[in-house]
């Protein structure tokens, strides 16, 4: 089982469009997929995809990229913020701290030690952020980590209300333009928000009263996306939950259903809304219950951003 996993991750990224159509459908439908391809034949056709909860979706020819992802001249777009003290946090987060501890002056070599909160900058919530007994970071399977990015894009929406909340509507939307979401697809809230990063006030948005005012994902789209079999959402907010939100209802629903989350995302504007492939990589600390991230895009060449 390992080894197909392995094998199908591999697969996923040679083989392109027809790849990420075979990987979202398993093992075995990729390894035809990825045989095909490097034979230069048309791909074996992939059976239909089980029928999922809450509608009907497009078919699975339309999941497929629209253009064949070549590694060697992929376009690699980094969705991470860089570590600096100054960075927006969550209230009540300690800032990223550093210390030198040599330097090549004086020992030939430099290094230092950091310390931060594990929710701090890009980074990943781990199941275990908000139930106890779920996986933990390092226990996030890396076949879950590599995946086709659905690029939802709520930005008009959130220029009329900055606590817009994604809804099903907007995710039905994506899939009528693309396809179904299934199990290996990374889905990425595209609000704009990310633009506000380099201004904390700007990025929290508190009023009066202290509460902050940024967009999220509903608890109703969160449950959607888990009946599709969706095991990642990331947005470029602070949170998935909306900001005056004090219970974090979004957070207990999706990551209580096993899912994992990518907040703080950066750059999401140079994606296309289907077609680019995430590679999601969070410090495997043992226990943690998140992690900060290093998370990249490859884009197929003449793919441009903003749905293009």
């Amino acid at each position: 089982m390992h080894k197909a996993h392995g094998t199908g991750v591999v697969g996923f990224l040679q083989a392109g469009a027809r790849g990420a159509a075979a990987y979202a459908l398993g093992p075995a439908a990729l390894a035809l997929s990825a045989c095909a391809s490097a034979a230069g034949s048309p791909p074996a056709a992939a059976p239909p995809p089980a029928a999922h909860a809450g509608g009907a979706a497009p078919s699975s020819a339309a999941q497929a990229a629209p253009a064949a992802l070549d590694v060697a001249t992929a376009r690699v777009v980094d969705l991470t913020h860089p570590i600096t003290p100054q960075m927006p946090l969550f209230p009540g987060n300690k800032p990223y701290a550093s210390e030198t501890l040599s330097t090549v002056e004086k020992d030939a070599y430099y290094s230092s030690r950091f310390s931060m909160d594990e929710h701090a900058g890009t980074h990943v919530d781990a199941p275990a952020h908000f139930k106890t007994g779920a996986p933990t970071v390092e226990q996030i399977a890396p076949e879950q980590l590599v995946g086709p990015a659905a690029v939802v894009d709520v930005t008009a929406k959130v220029a009329a209300s900055p606590d817009h909340q994604v809804t099903v509507d907007d995710l039905r939307g994506w899939e009528a333009r693309h396809g179904a979401l299934g199990a290996k697809h990374i889905v990425l809230i595209r609000t704009g928000w990310g633009a506000r990063w380099s201004d904390p006030v700007k990025y929290l948005n508190q009023d009066a009263k202290g509460v902050m005012h940024f967009p999220g994902v509903s608890v109703e789209a969160s449950r959607y996306l888990h009946e599709r079999g969706v095991r990642c959402v990331g947005i470029d907010t602070l949170s998935t939950d909306p900001g005056p939100s004090q219970t974090f209802e979004q957070h207990k629903a999706f990551l209580g259903a096993g899912g994992y989350h990518i907040e703080n995302l950066a750059n999401l504007e140079q994606l296309p809304e289907a077609g680019a492939v995430v590679v999601v990589a969070p410090l495997p600390l043992a226990h943690g219950s998140g992690a900060p991230a290093r998370v990249l895009a490859l884009v197929p060449p003449g793919s441009g951003g903003q749905g293009k």
